[in-house]
C-alpha cells in the first residue's frame, strides 16, 4: 500500500523565479569551490612570477603564469556563461506544468503533458494510424537521503540532489499550511541538509 501524500500540488516556474533560484544554487554549491580553485591558481601564478623575478625563470615559467591566469578567468567566467545559456533555454518552458507529491520518505516530481490540439490527419496517418510524437515523461522520485539538500527561501523551495540536479517549487502555489508542513517535514527528515532561509 502506497504511503499517504503529505502535500500534492501542480505548479509552473516563472522565468524570473528560476533565475533567482539558479543564482542561489550557484552561490551555495558552485562559487565556493570555484573561488578556492581560482585562489590556488592565482597563488601558483604568483609563485611563478616571484621565481621569474629572482632570476630562476625559464620560458616555461612565463607559460605557467599565463596558463594559471587563463584557468582562473575561465573558472570565474564559466558559471556566468552557464547561467546565461540556461536562462535562454528555459524561456520556452516557463509555462510547462509540473506535479509535486511529498510522501514521508520521498518526493515525486512529474511533468504534465497537455494533449495536443485536434488537427486534420495527414495522409500517412490515415493509412498507418496516428504516429505518437511525444513519449510520456517518467516521474522523478527523490528519496530523502543524505544526498539531498533542501533550501527554503522567501519565494521558493529548492530541492538539490548532490552533483546531479535541482528542482524549484514556487511558494506562490502553496498554502501557508502546506509551506509549514513541508518546512517541518524537511527539518525532521533531512536535519542539517535542510537550510531554512525563508527571510531571504
Amino acid at each position: 500500500m502506497e504511503d499517504e501524500a503529505l502535500v500534492k500540488k501542480r505548479y509552473s516556474i516563472p522565468y524570473e523565479l528560476f533565475g533567482e533560484a539558479f543564482t542561489v544554487f550557484q552561490k551555495k554549491f558552485v562559487f565556493p569551490r570555484n573561488r578556492i580553485m581560482s585562489v590556488l591558481l592565482l597563488i601558483f601564478a604568483a609563485g611563478n612570477v616571484l621565481n621569474i623575478m629572482y632570476g630562476n625563470g625559464e620560458t616555461i615559467g612565463y607559460v605557467l603564469v599565463l596558463v594559471c591566469i587563463a584557468l582562473a578567468f575561465i573558472n570565474w567566467y564559466n558559471p556566468r556563461k552557464l547561467k546565461r545559456n540556461l536562462m535562454e533555454s528555459v524561456k520556452g518552458i516557463e509555462n510547462d506544468v509540473y506535479t509535486l507529491t511529498i510522501y514521508p520518505e520521498r518526493i515525486v516530481i512529474g511533468t504534465v503533458l497537455e494533449p495536443e490540439n485536434e488537427k486534420e490527419p495527414e495522409e500517412y496517418e490515415e493509412v498507418f494510424g496516428e504516429i505518437p510524437i511525444k513519449e510520456d515523461i517518467a516521474d522523478t522520485e527523490i528519496y530523502l537521503s543524505k544526498n539531498v539538500k533542501v533550501i527554503e527561501r522567501k519565494n521558493f523551495f529548492m530541492i538539490y540532489i548532490k552533483k546531479s540536479m535541482f528542482y524549484v517549487v514556487p511558494k506562490e502555489t502553496l498554502t501557508q499550511e502546506e509551506i509549514e508542513i513541508m518546512n517541518l517535514h524537511f527539518q525532521k527528515q533531512l536535519d542539517k541538509n535542510f537550510i531554512c532561509e525563508a527571510s531571504k
